[in-house]
């Protein structure tokens, strides 16, 4: 019945030209639609997944990381003494300006850490090590921020907040969600530079981590009492909450997966109406297969069986193209974060849609009457 399904789906070369280019269109959006989302909730979250803590303490009400507001740095003692916690390290986030070489400004995102411990430090380094900004007036920017802020090189003068800076490491990997390139630098350069002198003393997070990470829920409980003017979120919960605020608050996130959503229904809806005129082409052909002792279920396999090589046939090459095309895409300043997990993930959802747009000829190929073949 499969080789069957198979040589129909053959039988019209130009319809099945027609159905792979629609179902390859509508994959790849999703595709792309889907792994650009992802791509930009893991820019969100990035400096809060590879901090290391287990706890965050934030100011009262925030909604993401990178819309802070400062609070005395001076908790970090009524964190420390605490027996659960095993160190707490205060990290800066404010915003700025970087001057570029044309004499224009460009705002970024400034992050300051200890270079000791590293604490809310870049991830990943392509040239430098991210402890080089210890001890003066040092920028570590990331290598894909070059679109906004020109050439970059190391041992390179700027001026970030009208301090003069130089560059002595570029990251890899480390983007916002906005367009704003980050500037990592140290904690206590950070405070120097800021223009908001709310800022001086102050500090936007302590990232904490637990002897025993499995307390987190106690000693969160025990910081609330406290810390009554702060926040204390998990990192997965400060991970949901700044997920949540650019998905749905925002709607920019809602946006792209409602793209993506509407690309797999059209795909769905082409491989259901190819199938409906193969079935209705081929009536008197299934309606012989009845009369001669074929079940219904395997007249089924027919029709599903077209459904699911049709789906495949056009999702592999839409994920084949995604995948060549995702160094490119990425040179614009997108990131899309295509894994075996998601492209696995999308093929069964759009093979559960196709199988169900199928339903209709699969009613309609039920209903045949057996008897129609020998009328004439």
């Amino acid at each position: 019945m499969i080789w069957l399904a198979l040589r129909l789906s053959l039988h019209n070369r130009t319809r099945l030209a027609v159905t792979l280019i629609g179902v390859i269109f509508s994959s790849y959006l999703t595709l792309t639609e889907v792994a650009l989302y992802i791509g930009m909730m893991e820019n969100a979250t990035a400096v809060i997944r590879h901090a290391g803590a287990d706890l965050w303490v934030t100011s009262k009400g925030i909604r993401n990381f990178d819309f802070a507001k400062p609070f005395p740095e001076d908790r970090v003692k009524q964190v420390l003494a605490l027996r659960d916690v095993l160190w707490a390290r205060p990290i800066m986030l404010a915003w700025g300006f970087l001057k570029l070489a044309s004499g224009a400004q460009e705002q970024v995102e400034i992050v300051g850490y200890d270079p000791l411990s590293l604490v809310g430090a870049p991830w990943e380094m392509a040239k430098g090590s991210a402890r080089d900004v210890r001890g003066g007036p040092f920028i570590i920017l990331d290598e894909s921020s070059w679109r906004h802020v020109g050439d970059l090189r190391i041992g390179s003068s700027w001026e970030l907040n009208d301090y003069p800076v130089r560059l002595v490491g570029i990251s890899r990997a480390a983007r916002t969600f906005t367009t704003a390139p980050i500037v990592f630098t140290s904690y206590s350069f950070s405070q120097e530079i800021s223009s908001d002198v709310a800022w001086h003393n102050s500090t936007a997070f302590l990232a904490v981590k637990l002897r025993h990470p499995a307390d987190s829920v106690r000693v969160a409980n025990v910081l609330h009492e406290e810390l009554r003017d702060n926040d204390i979120l998990s990192t997965n919960d400060f991970v949901k909450l700044t997920v949540f605020y650019w998905t749905a608050e925002t709607g920019i996130g809602a946006a792209l997966c409602l793209t993506a959503l509407l690309g797999l229904v059209v795909g769905g809806g082409v491989i259901g109406q190819t199938i409906f005129a193969n079935t209705m082409e081929h009536t008197a052909e299934l309606a012989t297969l009845k009369a001669i002792g074929a079940a219904n279920a395997d007249l089924d396999t027919i029709i599903f069986g077209q459904a699911v090589l049709d789906a495949v046939a056009g999702y592999s090459i839409a994920a084949v193209l995604a995948i060549f095309s995702k160094p490119v895409l990425e040179q614009t300043g997108v990131s899309l974060a295509l894994s075996l997990p998601l492209i696995g993930g999308l093929l069964v959802m759009i093979l559960a849609i196709s199988i169900s747009a199928a339903f209709l000829s699969v009613r309609r190929v039920r209903r045949l009457d057996p008897a129609m073949v020998f009328r004439s």
